[in-house]
């Protein structure tokens, strides 16, 4: 059975588990590239998540090079904006290829000219974008974002990728130096309770202090939210 039929298949099961997860890899394996993108961008219309884009990395630098020809060719931001997402969620997983910097060089440019996007949930993507590919260039951008962005989510997500980058290849210690001051003005300043708890998560994580619990964030919890603010602010202020 072809790619399409066994969309429509899953599409009357109701996209079961199992079989959801067996067409997710064998789409990544096969050479359908257009067919998988096209679907990655329906699913998002469809407001359904079905974790499609897990699987594009496997179609490799072949992969990137139709997202490249997609994006030259693009004029609908949205569209853009999703394209620059689903490649940077590529590259990421593709850091042992060769072509990985090369290809960082060309994306993040296009990524950084979209920050401005006034669709919140797709200027988050952009942030989230950056935290998984940005290189030492891109700090001053996320730092801004923290504390100014009007989105409470984009002000968090800019947090969580400064401190995601010190996992993808920026240099801890310098990433601390750039960034201290920054955490310590947003986190005080911060006014919505969840995001300030991602910040403390984030700036715990990167500075190696545990202030805040992962439960206390998620049940955003005031009292070891306010508490973990004061510990983060006193330290980060040293």
């Amino acid at each position: 059975m072809n790619l399409q039929k066994r969309y429509e298949e899953l599409k009357k099961q109701n996209f079961s588990d199992g079989e959801r997860i067996k067409f997710i890899a064998d789409l990544g394996s096969s050479e359908e590239i257009e067919y998988h993108y096209k679907l990655i961008c329906k699913y998002r219309d469809e407001g359904t998540n079905l974790n499609l884009s897990s699987s594009f990395y496997k179609h490799d630098k072949e992969g990137l090079e139709f997202l490249f020809e997609v994006l030259d060719n693009q004029k609908d931001e949205n569209l853009k904006l999703l394209t620059t997402y689903l490649m940077a969620e590529t590259l990421s997983k593709l850091r042992h290829r060769t072509f990985y910097a090369e290809y960082c060089k060309r994306l993040i440019p296009l990524i950084t000219s979209l920050i401005e996007t006034k669709d919140a949930s797709l200027r988050q993507k952009i942030i989230i974008s950056l935290g998984w590919i940005g290189s030492l260039n891109e700090i001053d951008i996320l730092t801004k974002q923290m504390s100014e962005d009007k989105d409470s989510l984009c002000r968090a997500w800019s947090a969580s990728s400064l401190m995601q980058m010190s996992f993808h290849g920026i240099d801890k210690e310098l990433l601390q130096e750039k960034t201290k001051s920054c955490f310590t003005l947003a986190i005080a300043a911060e006014t919505d309770l969840h995001a300030c708890s991602i910040m403390i998560e984030a700036a715990g994580i990167l500075f190696g202090k545990k202030w805040v619990s992962a439960s206390a964030v998620e049940d955003v919890e005031v009292e070891k939210i306010e508490k973990a603010r004061k510990s983060a602010v006193r330290f980060l202020n040293k």
